[in-house]
């Protein structure tokens, strides 16, 4: 349950809401940016869960004033770790007092124990984890797994690394390949730029590298 509504003072700020197929539910953002990094968050491997606006806090300003601020999104990583995420524009972090309530946030949170991080577009726009995320994203929307799919790919050994060209020629097809990826029933690296030659393989073998979560 989000602590608090996702509404629009204004009337003129964009929000919305996402079809998430790993948490089975709409998941609502108040802008773009927002709505980027909840597509990351849908198809990273290291991502487990997350959820919008999780918790109102109290914390205090720098007259000692207490005020109230909503985390945008928990997240909880493949790794077991679990922190709550701020998604900020470069232009908002360039504002003084923007980067000063976010550093009492910062600070209010460090004192709790709670992992907490601000990211940008800088994190969220990068490529080709961009690319790749807007990849895996629509071959999940328009891409229905197989079961021959699954059952082939539940015959694979957890210690090959597999040539994407390879494997999508037994799947089916590329976009099947992707669409598994997108589920998490495969692994691939999101930092790479995705060829014929990318490598993938099953989320079990330990000892290939899919990249950290990029906070």
């Amino acid at each position: 349950m989000r602590a608090r509504k996702v509404i629009t003072r204004s009337g003129r700020k964009i929000r919305g809401k996402f079809p998430s197929v790993k948490l089975g539910k709409q998941i609502h953002w108040e802008s773009p940016l927002e709505r980027d990094a909840i597509v990351m968050f849908e198809v990273h491997p290291r991502v487990l869960s997350y959820q919008e606006q999780p918790i109102e806090e109290t914390y205090y300003d720098s007259r000692g004033q207490p005020r109230k601020c909503y985390p945008d999104f928990r997240i909880q990583t493949l790794g077991g770790q679990e922190l709550l995420v701020e998604v900020k524009r470069n232009a908002d972090l360039r504002r003084p007092s923007v980067r000063g309530k976010l550093a009492h946030i910062a600070l209010h949170f460090e004192q709790k124990g709670v992992l907490y991080r601000v990211i940008t577009e800088t994190e969220i726009h990068r490529q080709p984890l961009r690319a790749n995320v807007a990849r895996l994203w629509d071959a999940l929307r328009g891409v229905r797994i197989s079961d021959a799919a699954r059952a082939i790919v539940a015959g694979l050994r957890a210690d090959r690394l597999y040539r994407s060209s390879e494997l999508a020629a037994q799947i089916g097809s590329e976009g099947m390949l992707l669409a598994l990826i997108a589920t998490g029933a495969l692994r691939t690296s999101l930092e790479a730029d995705w060829t014929s030659e990318s490598l993938v393989w099953l989320p079990r073998n330990t000892e290939a590298d899919d990249g950290s979560f990029p906070i």
